[in-house]
């Protein structure tokens, strides 16, 4: 019995605390990221995006908007005032955005995340998707959606919305080797600190 004092004292009574230490430095490294990402983009959504920047187009219906060169994301809107608990979802639409003298209409990629905006501009509106500009021109936007005409004031909105930009980006970089390199980093920094002799 006594022969086993000096492997318990070899152990270590602080290599417990040293252990959840550590595992409380890991997840504080890949969770702040995170967080911090979420925070940037609700931040911009409710202070930065303009949902009819460019304009407005009855659902349905159709009208030419001038368009900046870039990103320019899509909304659909309502006359409507969103409670703490309800979403605005939109009815199914067919959205043509192509050069008002004639030409290929634009590719509408859908969005990453739908976010709802509330009182900005009239009523209430969600993101439904986004597309890039290659040249600042005038663009025929028609919109199609029998589904909608029993809705309050049913638009589809062109503006901008850097909370969804955002979020584009960091999917792309949560994919990306990028990612991977900072999980090996926060490993190889966990593995060097459990390396490190303990206090005694």
């Amino acid at each position: 019995m006594p022969a086993e004092v000096p492997e318990i004292r070899a152990l270590g009574a602080s290599s417990p605390v040293r252990l959840v230490a550590h595992g409380r430095l890991v997840l504080a490294l890949l969770v702040l990221p995170l967080v911090g990402g979420v925070i940037a983009v609700l931040a911009l959504t409710i202070f930065a995006t303009d949902s009819d920047r460019y304009g407005r187009v009855a659902v349905p219906g159709q009208g030419v908007l001038e368009l900046e060169e870039g990103r320019v994301d899509v909304f659909y809107s309502e006359d409507t005032t969103l409670g703490a608990d309800n979403t605005l979802h939109e009815p199914d639409l067919e959205i043509a955005i192509a050069p008002a003298r004639g030409g290929t209409p634009l590719d509408l990629e859908d969005s990453s995340s739908v976010i709802n905006v509330d009182g900005i501009g009239a009523g209430a509106a969600t993101s439904i998707g986004w597309l890039e500009v290659e040249a600042a021109s005038r663009y025929r936007v028609t919109v199609s959606g029998e589904d909608a005409l029993d809705r309050d004031t049913p638009e589809v909105t062109l503006g901008s919305n850097p909370g969804g930009e955002l979020s584009d980006r960091g999917l792309d970089l949560l994919f990306s080797p990028w990612s991977l390199a900072y999980l090996a980093l926060v490993l190889l920094i966990s593995y060097a600190l459990r390396r490190l002799p303990s206090r005694r």
